[in-house]
């Protein structure tokens, strides 16, 4: 018999961080595209020039919240996705980061 998953469980937890990581992804991504910068993922770049990124972005992190929920137990994919988000999220954010120190800094002539 099948035990019926109670809250936040391993793959709960897990879950909730894809969410996370993928809210934040979002965020940093448009404030890039705000100041200027560019999306360097094809597929991304293609559904922001449609004008469908936020709703494909959370169309694909509902899905994958819910499959990564509802594994029996958590599978390597999804630890590597989780990863990966992370090392986005985190690259975004150093992305950020220097853009603002390189807009305050004073322009030499």
């Amino acid at each position: 018999m099948k035990k019926k998953k109670s809250g936040l469980d391993k793959n709960g937890v897990m879950a909730l961080s894809f969410g996370v990581l993928n809210i934040a992804d979002f965020l940093t991504t448009k404030r890039i595209l705000n100041t200027g910068g560019e999306e360097l993922n094809p597929l991304a770049n293609f559904f922001i020039r449609m004008n469908c990124f936020g709703i494909v972005k959370i169309a694909t992190t509902m899905a994958g919240m819910l499959s990564i929920y509802t594994e029996d137990k958590p599978k390597i994919v999804s630890k590597v996705m989780l990863g990966l988000y992370g090392v986005v999220v985190a690259h975004n954010i150093k992305e950020i980061v220097r853009h603002e120190r390189e807009s305050k800094e004073p322009e030499t002539a």
